[in-house]
C-alpha cells in the first residue's frame, strides 16, 4: 500500500517554534523529524509540509533565503534543509535508520527525503491541510495517509481527517487507510493530558445530554472581542463553581 506523509504546519508565531516543529535531541522530537522517521519506516511515496497560514522572516544560517518572508510550510524545508545533518542526533534516527551511520548513505538518504517533500502553501487551517494533501495523494495513487504533528493536536487532526473522509466520497481510500503519529513535543507549557475530548454521549449508564454541543458551540466564539471572551470565561467559570461545590460537597 503506497503511504503518503502530512506533517502539519506549525504556526511561527507561536512560543519556541524550534522546540515544537523540530525538538530537541537526543530523546524529543518535534514534527518534522518525527514526519521523516514516519517516512522512512513506511517508505512513503510523498511528504507534505502544510501550511500557508502563518509567515516569518528566516533569519538562521547562511541560508539562501535568509532575509525573506516565508510561509510555514517553506519555512519548515528551509529550516529542515540548514539543519538536515543534525537529525543524526536524535536516538530513533540512530535507532532505526541505518543511513544515519555512514556519510555516504547519509548524503544519499539526505537528497532522497528532500526530493519526496511537496509544499502546500495554500492551506489556512487544519482541515484544508487534509483535504489538500489527500488530493495530492489521490492523484500519486497513494492509498494511505499519515498525519504528523504534536500531541496537543493531533487528536483533533485525526477528528478532521475522519470527518472529511466520512463526508466526501472522492475519499473513500483513506477511510481504512488513515493513521496518526505524535511527536514527542507539545506546544510551549502544555502535555498530552491537556488535550480535553468531549465525545458525543453514547453509553446508556450516563448522562444523555449533548454536551459536546454546548462545548462546539462555545469554542465558535473565539473571534468574540477580547473583552466579551474574558467576560464570558469568568461567568462559566462562576457556573462551575456553583455546580463543583454541590457535586463534591454533596
Amino acid at each position: 500500500m503506497k503511504t503518503g506523509i502530512l506533517v502539519h504546519g506549525c504556526n511561527l508565531n507561536i512560543e519556541n517554534w524550534r522546540h515544537v516543529a523540530w525538538g530537541d535531541p537526543p530523546d524529543q522530537p518535534g514534527r518534522i523529524p518525527q514526519g521523516l522517521l514516519v517516512a522512512t519506516q513506511l517508505k512513503a511515496e510523498c511528504i507534505i509540509f502544510g501550511t500557508g497560514a502563518s509567515k516569518k522572516e528566516f533569519r538562521l544560517g547562511d541560508s539562501p533565503q535568509r532575509g525573506r518572508e516565508l510561509l510555514e510550510a517553506e519555512y519548515s524545508l528551509e529550516y529542515l534543509r540548514l539543519y538536515f545533518d543534525s537529525l543524526r542526533r536524535f536516538d530513533v534516527f540512530a535507532r532505526h535508520v541505518p543511513e544515519s551511520r555512514s556519510d555516504g548513505d547519509w548524503e544519499r538518504f539526505k537528497q532522497s527525503v528532500l526530493d519526496q517533500i511537496v509544499l502546500d502553501t495554500g492551506s489556512q487551517n487544519t482541515a484544508e491541510e487534509i483535504t489538500s494533501a489527500a488530493r495530492v495523494f489521490l492523484d500519486r495513487g497513494i492509498e494511505q495517509m499519515v498525519l504528523v504533528s504534536s500531541p496537543s493536536h493531533i487528536v483533533r487532526c485525526l477528528r478532521d481527517a475522519a470527518s472529511i473522509f466520512a463526508e466526501d466520497d472522492a475519499f473513500a481510500r483513506f477511510r481504512c487507510g488513515l493513521l496518526a503519529s505524535p511527536s514527542v513535543t507539545c506546544y510551549e507549557g502544555t502535555s498530552p493530558g491537556d488535550v480535553v475530548v468531549v465525545e458525543p454521549p453514547h453509553r446508556p449508564d450516563r448522562h444523555v445530554v449533548p454536551t459536546h454541543r454546548r462545548i462546539q458551540r462555545m469554542l465558535t466564539l473565539q473571534k468574540l472581542d477580547q473583552q466579551d471572551r474574558v467576560r464570558l470565561i469568568e461567568e462559566f467559570d462562576d457556573l462551575l463553581q456553583r455546580y463543583e461545590h454541590k457535586y463534591f460537597n454533596g
